[in-house]
C-alpha cells in the first residue's frame, strides 16, 4: 500500500482537505473462481494505490459557518444560472458551455443549501460542475484543443476537478495571450 502525502496548496482553505481515500463507501469486492478460492479483483488493487494526485477532494461535512453564509452563498449561485439562459448559442459547443453555466448555478445552490452527509456528494458535483464548464468553455473558445487532452479531461473530472479546472483555465490565458501578441 503507498503512502498518502498530502500536497501544502490548499492548506488553510476553508472546508477543503485532501484524504488518502474516497469519500464515497467502497464495498470490497471479491470474485470466486471455480477452484473456490477468493480473489481480490485486481480493478480494486490499482483504485487503492492510484497516486494521489488522482485521489478527490474531500470536503468537511461543516461548509458554511452560519444560516446568512449559506443563504449568501445560495444567492450569489443563482447568477450563474441567469447567465447560462442569456449566454450566446451560436452554435453546439457554444450551447454546451450555456447549459453548464446552468449546471454550476443549480450544483453550487443545492450545495450551500444541504445539510449532514449528502453535503460531501454535492460538494464534489459542485466542484465536478465547474470544472466541467471550464472544459466548455475551453472547447467553445477554441475548436482544436487535443482530442487526447479532451478524453484524458473527462476521464478526471470525477476523481481530480480542480486539476481540469486549472489546466484548463491556463490553456484559455495561453490562447488569450498569443491572441493578444
Amino acid at each position: 500500500m503507498s503512502s498518502f502525502t498530502p500536497s501544502k496548496a490548499l492548506e488553510g482553505v476553508h472546508g477543503v482537505h485532501l484524504v488518502p481515500h474516497s469519500p464515497f463507501a467502497m464495498e470490497e469486492m471479491r470474485h470466486e473462481d471455480f477452484h473456490g478460492s477468493s480473489q481480490q479483483l485486481i480493478v480494486q488493487r490499482v483504485w487503492q494505490q492510484r497516486p494521489a494526485c488522482l485521489r478527490p477532494i474531500r470536503c468537511t461535512l461543516h461548509g458554511d459557518r452560519n444560516l446568512a453564509e449559506t443563504i449568501a452563498n445560495v444567492i450569489t449561485s443563482l447568477p450563474f444560472i441567469a447567465l447560462g439562459l442569456q449566454a450566446p448559442r451560436k452554435n453546439l459547443n457554444c450551447k454546451i458551455y450555456a447549459n453548464s453555466l446552468i449546471g454550476v448555478g443549480i450544483a453550487s445552490s443545492l450545495y450551500h443549501a444541504s445539510r449532514g452527509k449528502v453535503k460531501q456528494y454535492l460538494r464534489w458535483a459542485d466542484y465536478t460542475m465547474i470544472a466541467t464548464t471550464t472544459l466548455c468553455l475551453s472547447r467553445a473558445l477554441r475548436k482544436k484543443n487535443p482530442k487526447f487532452l479532451m478524453a484524458a479531461s473527462a476521464f478526471l473530472l470525477p476523481v481530480q476537478p480542480l486539476m481540469v479546472s486549472a489546466v484548463h483555465t491556463g490553456m484559455m490565458e495561453v490562447g488569450i495571450y498569443i491572441f493578444n501578441v
